[in-house]
């Protein structure tokens, strides 16, 4: 547990060791005090001179509470230094886990742990791990001044330390427990509610609000009852330091007062281990909460550690980066396609193949339609083509070089990619047309914008370009968010423009436009789009038929309706199902 809470301090030892080093010295002063009283009480019992030993007392309480004020305000600024490298390296961490282990996790989850985990753990390193230190230090002091002055009065207090230590340990280990439990409940939280806002509208209109209620509300339940025990457990740690404190005050006393009458330690001697011994209530108690408090982070800290465990791109291609160099597609291969797959074969599990050896082309300045039925790897191939899993076999290439010889970094810089769903983040219009390419002129942004046919509807609004768009794109309409996300897409430049069904909010006025706007973008990249709008398909240069995995049939629409079955039934669906402008079946 303490190496794992050593080894987040990476980037922060440094200051903490600053303020570790001051916290010490300032126990040490106020070690000494109990002894600076000594001398003062043996002065006024033997009516030696005052002065001295009264103004060391008074140096050292001064001395004790400046650098105790200087240690504090280091150990603050580390603390916060702390959450803000914490944080920073979780979400860099976060944005580049591989896709394979993010699809298995919740992200109200990992919202949680980079947000309360975090919290717990800067008070279980900073103050708690520094204040162990340093009132294990103050103990161990206490403890030998007390054997210089008496050994017989340290052992009674030893024993009931004893006592005490062994019923704190035991509260620890499950105050632990306690804690990991009631850091999963707190993430079970954010994870569901994360999932009932993001999808308000669908809740609102399932009219889902209270069954969605009852849901979080079970869920903070179970955090309500984990929290209790870890309080219940916590709050029995304190008591039982203090009890054993105060026993060993009273011994202090009682033994203390029968030695001295027997004229076995004197006056000051015993003044001072009765100091010792209040000094020592305070470290002690301390010291247990500090150590049940160390034990309670540690759900947090399995929790961040958890994340940093997960495979990351960086790592799975880290092997591909040092041993070839870092090449980029040249500009112009008319001899080469712009996108080629070859016996490509991908699963999301072992032994369920979803591609099964699909091979297809895109050449330079096409556009390639791509459709089939559900379930035939449509959507999978996209995933591939960006490199968000890597196929089990098979290869994929861009202008004739192989994915393998790129970085992810330079092979996505030269893919566009639409989604279906087209995710609009917060902010405004601008920022979201500048977010694959910050630096694009105003003049290009609205060029893009007349590609699209949306620069009327964007110069119409209340501020333009600088626009808020709401959360989700809440303020735009379903076709409007797809057109910003082509727009978006298109003003990155790339060499292929990968298309998921990119006229399927649009009306029929602003789709043949977009198709329109398809064949000119042919000037600038290649294009493949998943298809099934009829004309969608019918505009395509070519159009591969996906089935079972693989390629079924390629050609021209008009060849592949008079002469692939499998296409000739998509196309009937459409027109006996969706009339002239619907869709064909969804993936």
């Amino acid at each position: 547990m303490l190496r794992a809470l050593w080894n987040l301090t990476r980037g922060q030892r440094r200051s903490l060791s600053a303020a570790l080093l001051l916290a010490l010295v300032a126990a040490a002063v106020g070690v000494a005090q109990p002894l600076a009283a000594k001398q003062v009480v043996d002065a006024l019992t033997t009516h030696r001179p005052l002065l001295m030993p009264a103004a060391g007392l008074v140096l050292l309480l001064l001395a004790q509470a400046l650098i105790g004020a200087v240690a504090s305000y280091l150990l603050e600024r580390a603390g916060e230094r702390f959450v803000l490298g914490m944080r920073t390296r979780l979400f860099s961490h976060l944005l580049r886990v591989q896709m394979p282990a993010f699809d298995r996790l919740r992200v109200g989850d990992l919202m949680a742990r980079a947000s309360t985990d975090v919290a717990v753990l800067r008070d279980a390193l900073t103050h708690v791990s520094v204040q162990i230190v340093t009132n294990l230090c103050v103990a161990l002091g206490s403890v030998a001044a007390m054997f210089v002055l008496d050994p017989v009065l340290l052992l009674f207090i030893l024993g009931v330390l004893l006592v005490g230590t062994v019923l704190i340990n035991r509260l620890s280990v499950r105050i632990g427990h306690a804690s990991m439990r009631l850091q999963s409940a707190v993430g079970a939280i954010s994870a569901g509610l994360e999932r009932a806002l993001a999808a308000l509208r669908t809740v609102r209109a399932n009219r889902a609000e209270q069954r969605e209620a009852n849901h979080l509300t079970a869920l903070a339940h179970r955090a309500y009852d984990a929290a209790l025990r870890s309080a219940r457990l916590t709050a029995t740690a304190a008591p039982v330091a203090q009890m054993t404190m105060n026993a060993a005050f009273v011994l202090v006393l009682v033994v203390g007062a029968v030695r001295v009458d027997q004229g076995a330690l004197s006056l000051g001697a015993l003044v001072a281990v009765l100091l010792y011994a209040t000094h020592l209530a305070g470290p002690i108690t301390e010291l247990m909460a500090g150590i049940a408090a160390v034990n309670s982070a540690k759900g947090a800290t399995d929790r961040i550690q958890a994340v940093y465990e997960l495979p990351t791109e960086d790592s799975a291609t880290a092997t591909v980066n040092r041993t070839t160099p870092r090449r980029k597609p040249p500009r112009h291969t008319p001899a080469t396609a712009s996108l080629e797959i070859r016996d490509l074969r991908f699963g999301y599990s072992p032994g369920a193949p979803v591609l099964q050896g699909l091979s297809l082309t895109v050449p330079h300045r096409a556009l390639v339609a791509l459709v089939g039925p559900s379930g035939s790897g449509k959507s999978t191939t996209f995933a591939l083509i960006n490199r968000f899993y890597e196929p089990w076999s098979g290869s994929i290439r861009i202008n004739g070089q192989p994915a393998t010889d790129l970085t992810l970094e330079d092979w996505r810089a030269h893919i566009g990619w639409v989604e279906q769903d087209c995710p609009i983040l917060h902010g405004t219009v601008r920022d979201n047309l500048r977010y694959a390419a910050p630096d694009t002129s105003e003049d290009e942004l609205w060029r893009v914008l007349g590609l699209v046919n949306l620069a009327e509807r964007v110069r119409r609004l209340p501020e333009g370009l600088d626009t808020e768009v709401g959360e989700r794109g809440a303020f735009l309409s379903s076709g409007e968010r797809q057109r910003i996300a082509i727009a978006r897409a298109v003003l990155a430049r790339p060499r292929l423009l990968l298309m998921d069904e990119p006229t399927a909010h649009l009306d029929p006025a602003n789709e043949a436009a977009l198709t329109a706007t398809m064949h000119d973008l042919r000037e600038e990249c290649a294009l493949l789009v998943i298809a099934h709008r009829m004309s969608t398909v019918a505009a395509a240069d070519a159009v591969v038929m996906l089935a079972d995995g693989a390629a079924h049939a390629t050609g021209s629409y008009a060849e592949l309706l008079h002469t692939d079955a499998g296409f000739q039934r998509l196309v009937n669906h459409h027109a006996n199902g969706s009339g002239e402008s619907g869709a064909l079946p969804s993936r």
